[in-house]
Protein backbone atom coordinates (compact mmCIF):
# COMPACT_ATOMS: atom_id res chain seq x y z
CA UNK A 1 0.00 0.00 0.00
CA UNK A 2 1.42 3.04 -0.84
CA UNK A 3 0.41 6.56 0.52
CA UNK A 4 0.30 9.89 -1.89
CA UNK A 5 0.07 12.88 0.52
CA UNK A 6 1.43 15.15 -2.61
CA UNK A 7 -2.04 15.73 -3.34
CA UNK A 8 -4.90 17.50 -1.62
CA UNK A 9 -6.40 14.14 -0.38
CA UNK A 10 -4.58 10.85 0.68
CA UNK A 11 -4.79 8.38 -1.93
CA UNK A 12 -4.37 4.72 -1.35
CA UNK A 13 -2.78 3.03 -4.17
CA UNK A 14 -2.68 -0.99 -4.12
CA UNK A 15 1.42 -1.63 -4.38
CA UNK A 16 1.71 -4.02 -7.30
CA UNK A 17 -0.76 -2.80 -10.14
CA UNK A 18 -1.06 1.39 -8.64
CA UNK A 19 -4.69 0.98 -8.67
CA UNK A 20 -6.54 3.50 -6.61
CA UNK A 21 -8.24 1.90 -3.53
CA UNK A 22 -9.75 4.97 -1.97
CA UNK A 23 -8.95 8.70 -1.54
CA UNK A 24 -10.45 10.64 1.46
CA UNK A 25 -10.63 14.32 2.10
CA UNK A 26 -9.13 14.29 6.11
CA UNK A 27 -9.95 17.75 8.31
CA UNK A 28 -7.09 20.22 9.00
CA UNK A 29 -6.67 19.14 12.13
CA UNK A 30 -5.94 15.26 11.59
CA UNK A 31 -3.52 13.53 9.33
CA UNK A 32 -1.86 10.20 8.66
CA UNK A 33 1.49 8.48 9.78
CA UNK A 34 3.03 5.70 7.95
CA UNK A 35 5.67 3.30 9.25
CA UNK A 36 7.53 1.58 6.63
CA UNK A 37 9.04 -0.78 9.42
CA UNK A 38 5.81 -1.81 11.06
CA UNK A 39 3.80 -1.77 7.63
CA UNK A 40 1.34 0.36 9.73
CA UNK A 41 -0.89 3.21 8.83
CA UNK A 42 -2.28 5.74 11.98
CA UNK A 43 -4.88 8.74 12.36
CA UNK A 44 -3.49 11.56 14.83
CA UNK A 45 -4.53 14.61 15.83
CA UNK A 46 -1.55 17.73 15.66
CA UNK A 47 -2.37 19.38 18.29
CA UNK A 48 -3.52 16.68 21.28
CA UNK A 49 -5.36 19.75 23.19
CA UNK A 50 -7.86 20.65 20.96
CA UNK A 51 -10.61 18.73 20.76
CA UNK A 52 -12.27 17.48 17.90
CA UNK A 53 -16.24 17.78 17.10
CA UNK A 54 -18.71 14.84 17.18
CA UNK A 55 -19.20 14.95 13.33
CA UNK A 56 -15.42 14.69 13.09
CA UNK A 57 -14.99 12.03 14.93
CA UNK A 58 -17.83 9.85 13.62
CA UNK A 59 -15.91 10.66 10.04
CA UNK A 60 -12.86 9.67 11.59
CA UNK A 61 -13.99 6.15 13.12
CA UNK A 62 -15.54 5.42 9.70
CA UNK A 63 -12.50 5.94 7.63
CA UNK A 64 -10.42 3.79 10.12
CA UNK A 65 -13.23 0.79 10.06
CA UNK A 66 -13.04 1.37 6.14
CA UNK A 67 -9.41 1.06 6.31
CA UNK A 68 -9.31 -2.62 8.94
CA UNK A 69 -11.45 -3.91 6.42
CA UNK A 70 -11.27 -3.19 2.94
CA UNK A 71 -7.25 -2.54 2.83
CA UNK A 72 -6.20 -5.62 4.55
CA UNK A 73 -3.69 -7.46 2.55
CA UNK A 74 -5.06 -10.94 3.37
CA UNK A 75 -8.80 -11.79 3.61
CA UNK A 76 -10.45 -13.29 6.20
CA UNK A 77 -13.11 -15.88 4.60
CA UNK A 78 -16.31 -15.17 6.61
CA UNK A 79 -18.75 -18.16 6.86
CA UNK A 80 -22.66 -18.34 8.31
CA UNK A 81 -25.30 -20.29 8.26
CA UNK A 82 -29.22 -20.69 7.91
CA UNK A 83 -30.64 -22.75 9.53
CA UNK A 84 -34.57 -23.92 8.52
CA UNK A 85 -36.54 -24.62 11.51
CA UNK A 86 -39.91 -25.64 11.09
CA UNK A 87 -41.83 -29.23 9.45
CA UNK A 88 -41.25 -29.53 5.85
CA UNK A 89 -38.77 -26.40 5.52
CA UNK A 90 -35.89 -27.67 3.01
CA UNK A 91 -33.68 -26.52 0.81
CA UNK A 92 -32.22 -27.98 -2.72
CA UNK A 93 -29.91 -27.29 -4.99
CA UNK A 94 -30.50 -26.51 -8.26
CA UNK A 95 -29.86 -28.76 -11.14
CA UNK A 96 -30.39 -26.43 -13.97
CA UNK A 97 -28.04 -23.52 -13.66
CA UNK A 98 -25.30 -25.44 -12.75
CA UNK A 99 -25.96 -25.02 -8.95
CA UNK A 100 -26.12 -21.58 -8.64
CA UNK A 101 -29.88 -21.46 -7.15
CA UNK A 102 -31.02 -23.03 -3.97
CA UNK A 103 -34.56 -23.79 -4.24
CA UNK A 104 -36.73 -23.52 -0.82
CA UNK A 105 -39.40 -25.42 0.55
CA UNK A 106 -40.26 -23.07 3.32
CA UNK A 107 -44.14 -23.41 3.89
CA UNK A 108 -45.42 -21.07 1.28
CA UNK A 109 -47.88 -22.41 -1.60
CA UNK A 110 -44.80 -22.26 -4.10
CA UNK A 111 -41.43 -23.23 -4.38
CA UNK A 112 -39.02 -19.74 -3.98
CA UNK A 113 -35.71 -19.94 -5.97
CA UNK A 114 -33.03 -17.93 -5.07
CA UNK A 115 -29.69 -17.33 -7.32
CA UNK A 116 -26.74 -16.63 -5.43
CA UNK A 117 -24.22 -13.88 -6.32
CA UNK A 118 -21.03 -14.71 -7.63
CA UNK A 119 -18.95 -13.91 -4.19
CA UNK A 120 -20.91 -16.44 -2.43
CA UNK A 121 -20.05 -20.00 -2.22
CA UNK A 122 -22.31 -22.43 -0.24
CA UNK A 123 -23.03 -25.89 0.67
CA UNK A 124 -25.91 -28.03 2.19
CA UNK A 125 -24.98 -29.67 4.74
CA UNK A 126 -28.10 -30.82 5.64
CA UNK A 127 -32.26 -30.85 3.80
CA UNK A 128 -32.87 -27.88 6.61
CA UNK A 129 -29.12 -26.31 7.06
CA UNK A 130 -27.08 -24.48 4.31
CA UNK A 131 -23.42 -23.22 4.74
CA UNK A 132 -22.32 -19.74 3.00
CA UNK A 133 -18.79 -18.37 2.78
CA UNK A 134 -17.15 -15.44 1.18
CA UNK A 135 -14.36 -13.37 1.49
CA UNK A 136 -16.67 -10.09 1.49
CA UNK A 137 -18.39 -9.57 4.67
CA UNK A 138 -20.64 -6.92 3.05
CA UNK A 139 -22.06 -9.08 0.48
CA UNK A 140 -22.62 -12.05 2.41
CA UNK A 141 -24.46 -10.29 5.13
CA UNK A 142 -26.93 -8.07 2.93
CA UNK A 143 -27.77 -11.58 0.74
CA UNK A 144 -28.33 -14.02 3.86
CA UNK A 145 -30.78 -10.53 5.55
CA UNK A 146 -32.30 -11.31 2.34
CA UNK A 147 -32.89 -14.62 2.70
CA UNK A 148 -33.85 -14.47 6.08
CA UNK A 149 -36.54 -11.69 5.44
CA UNK A 150 -38.75 -14.39 3.02
CA UNK A 151 -38.84 -16.26 6.45
CA UNK A 152 -38.23 -14.60 9.55
CA UNK A 153 -38.53 -16.51 12.54
CA UNK A 154 -42.55 -16.87 13.94
CA UNK A 155 -42.82 -15.32 17.61
CA UNK A 156 -45.02 -18.03 19.13
CA UNK A 157 -43.37 -21.26 17.60
CA UNK A 158 -39.90 -20.27 16.08
CA UNK A 159 -40.50 -21.51 12.69
CA UNK A 160 -38.52 -19.69 9.87
CA UNK A 161 -35.01 -18.90 8.71
CA UNK A 162 -32.23 -18.44 11.44
CA UNK A 163 -29.36 -16.96 10.49
CA UNK A 164 -26.56 -18.64 12.75
CA UNK A 165 -24.65 -15.44 13.96
CA UNK A 166 -28.22 -13.45 14.98
CA UNK A 167 -29.88 -13.91 18.42
CA UNK A 168 -32.67 -16.50 18.71
CA UNK A 169 -36.08 -15.35 19.40
CA UNK A 170 -37.96 -15.18 22.14
CA UNK A 171 -41.04 -17.25 21.90
CA UNK A 172 -44.20 -15.59 23.36
CA UNK A 173 -46.82 -17.48 25.12
CA UNK A 174 -49.80 -18.43 23.80
CA UNK A 175 -53.43 -18.19 25.18
CA UNK A 176 -53.75 -19.15 29.03
CA UNK A 177 -56.68 -20.70 30.24
CA UNK A 178 -58.28 -19.06 33.25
Amino acid sequence: MILNEKLPEYQFLNESDKELLCSINLPEKVFLKTSSLENSLQISVKDKKSKLDKKTKKKLGFFSNYLKDNLKLKKKLIVRRIFLIGTGFKAFNSKINCGSEIIFKIGLSHLVKVSIPKGIDFKIIKVNEIKFSSLDKELIGSFLNFVASMRFPDAYKGRGLLISNKPKVKLKKGKVKS
